[in-house]
């Protein structure tokens, strides 16, 4: 295991915890700041009216923050001010503590928070990951995939559904369209970035701030208009992918055949498909169609690239082949249907 694998996947686990609390405190100390405030007030009054030590004066003042009652003033022995003031105070302050005591335990219990707080400090101190942003559904099958490659990554996103549908310490819930969401999904020191959103202008949004914070990340574009792929690659994107075009190529051709096994992009190949093929019968490479190239036979389980037009394929190999579907059908009859 390299450097950055350790730090990323050993270092960083341990780290993320011990700072976590941290993290957590950062959202909730301007509500517990409010709730001292509320207290320094009421001990104010306390230390000039009633003539209380300062010490006392914060007791009382907690006192009547939290409605507890274990001080209570003699109110005939009060002036009219003092009166008025803390009938203020106490109608402000109660309203207000429990408004803050709700907001601080929600944030505390949240396993959303304390899982965003981690992702946001792995995201930043993470290095040579993938970041995954959107709110596509395709986020979902990209992120299986990272795992069974063994891929560090960090999710950006603002799919509550995506949020709760992935590991919770690598999934960032916000808006990716923020600079610091992305910052913080480590941008700066990411080796690439894949963008899925369902709205190719929020895509194309993205794909120019991520240029804007590190121009020299590889940018991954998924977006649904094909004819937007130029202005794509004008922005900033490294590889721009129509996933409306390539499904609707992948079911044209399956029906010319039901080979298919995978596409090349348009813009390289024309319109080419890669096709996987059983074979039941002996035949040479060179009995194949010549519109078609093989790539490689699987034969055992194992890939066998190297080959000659006189490499003979034997029932139970697999051929993989590249070409355009309608010439399939031609290779199917050749290796799979009987004479």
């Amino acid at each position: 295991m390299d450097k950055g694998k350790i730090w990323n996947r050993i270092v960083i686990p341990i780290l993320e915890n011990l700072v976590a609390p941290y993290s957590v405190f950062k959202r909730i100390y301007i509500q517990i700041m409010l709730l001292g405030v509320a207290v320094l007030i009421n001990a104010i009054v306390f230390v000039n009216y009633q003539h209380l030590d300062w010490i006392s004066a914060i007791y009382a003042g907690v006192n009547v923050v939290t409605t507890v009652g274990l001080y209570s003033p003699n109110i005939y022995q009060m002036t009219s001010t003092e009166k008025i003031i803390l009938t203020l105070t106490i109608i402000l302050a109660v309203g207000l503590y429990t408004s803050i005591i709700q907001s601080i335990v929600a944030t505390l219990i949240s396993r959303v928070t304390w899982n965003d707080a981690k992702a946001r400090w792995r995201g930043r101190h993470m290095k040579g990951h993938t970041i995954l942003i959107g709110n596509g559904t395709e986020i979902l099958s990209a992120v299986r995939r990272l795992n069974r490659l063994g891929v560090d990554y960090i999710v950006l996103t603002s799919s509550k559904d995506i949020a709760n549908n992935n590991r919770g310490d690598a999934v960032i819930l916000g808006d990716p369209k923020d600079d610091n969401n992305l910052i913080s999904a480590g941008v700066n020191y990411a080796k690439n970035a894949i963008v899925i959103m369902e709205n190719d202008m929020e895509a194309l949004l993205i794909t120019l701030k991520l240029q804007k914070l590190n121009p020299p990340l590889k940018v991954i574009v998924a977006i649904r208009d094909y004819s937007l792929t130029d202005i794509f690659k004008t922005a900033g994107a490294d590889l721009v992918i129509p996933r409306e075009d390539i499904i609707g190529r992948i079911a044209a051709s399956a029906a010319l055949s039901i080979n298919i096994a995978g596409l090349i992009f348009p813009e390289r190949t024309g319109d080419m498909i890669i096709g996987i093929f059983e074979v039941k019968k002996a035949k040479k490479i060179s009995d194949l169609p010549s519109e078609v190239v093989p790539l490689a036979i699987i034969r055992n389980n194992k890939i066998d690239p190297y080959f000659n037009k006189d490499t003979e394929l034997k029932p139970r190999d697999q051929l993989i082949i590249l070409g355009s579907p309608s010439t399939f059908q031609k290779v199917r009859e050749l290796l799979e249907l009987p004479d």
